[in-house]
């Protein structure tokens, strides 16, 4: 199986991707993904509480 290799954008060589390359991307990846899941779950949190707020008030309506 071959190591996977990127580009260069300048110079138009290929580079190995060693593990020790690799890390900081993939690190970098994980954060992102990780706080695009913290933002959806408050999304959901706060949609969910809204919901909630309605359905006590029309329980406890006229």
């Amino acid at each position: 199986m071959a190591e996977p290799t990127i580009v260069c954008p300048k110079c138009g060589g290929e580079i190995r991707l060693t593990e020790s390359l690799a890390a900081p991307l993939i690190e970098a990846t994980r954060r992102e993904y990780e706080e695009r899941m913290a933002t959806r779950d408050r999304e959901i949190a706060s949609r969910e509480a809204a919901v909630r707020e309605q359905r006590a008030e029309l329980d406890t309506g006229p």
